[in-house]
């Protein structure tokens, strides 16, 4: 019987060994820095990082350093779009999980699994902006043009090469087809990092979760 009872909890304890080696990994991860020799220039480009406490992403100038985004987001793609927004916020993530779970309270424990598991197709997603203001969850950066010009063209070849234009969940946001599989390893926020890293920010080196991304933020 003791014999048994130990198989029993064994194999209850078993799913959790993943989740807990998942978690240790992160926590180690998003404390080690890619581009650990960064530093803020003295002048340049401010950009933010932000995250609504689950999700973090970029928001840049919508016009700096001679980055045209007309090709991608155009007057007309939001219905509240009718002038020029000042800043541009960008997001990725799970296509399934984007359109159909706008708040937490239509959250889907499937739709989460099928997320996780990269088994669908994602989405850019971008909020239209007229100001931005730096606080807790919306940390500014002093990046270099040249950083920026990096960071633009990471942001840029997320899009899918076909554009798709989908409504957002309100009149000044929209989301566009993109490339790329979410998962468990690659998440919204690991893409944040990426963009950050493959400007030569400093940023962690693997965090799947929000606050390992905002820890490198300054606040």
């Amino acid at each position: 019987m003791r014999r048994a009872a130990r198989t029993v909890v064994l194999i209850l304890l078993a799913p959790l060994v993943p989740a807990a080696l998942y978690l240790i990994a992160a926590a180690i991860a998003s404390r080690i820095p890619a581009n650990d020799d960064w530093r803020e220039p003295d002048s340049g480009i401010t950009i933010y990082v932000q995250t609504n406490g689950v999700h973090t992403g970029v928001v840049v100038p919508a016009n700096a350093a001679g980055v045209d985004w007309s090709h991608r987001i155009q007057p007309g793609d939001a219905p509240g779009w009718s002038t020029t927004p000042g800043w541009l916020a960008f997001g990725w993530g799970d296509r399934d999980f984007y359109l159909n779970t706008p708040t937490w309270a239509e959250f889907s424990f499937l739709r989460g699994l099928k997320a996780v598991t990269g088994q669908g197709s994602t989405l850019v997603h971008v909020d239209l902006l007229e100001d931005v203001r730096p606080r807790e969850t919306v940390r500014p950066l002093r990046i270099t043009p040249e950083q920026y010009h990096r960071l633009a063209a990471f942001i840029d070849t997320t899009f899918a090469d076909r554009r798709e234009v989908i409504p957002g969940y309100g009149p000044s946001d929209v989301f566009y087809g993109a490339r790329g599989h979410y998962s468990a390893f690659r998440t919204c926020n690991v893409w944040t990092s990426e963009a950050l890293r493959a400007a030569g920010i400093r940023t962690a080196q693997w965090s799947p979760f929000d606050d390992g991304v905002m820890r490198w933020a300054s606040r």
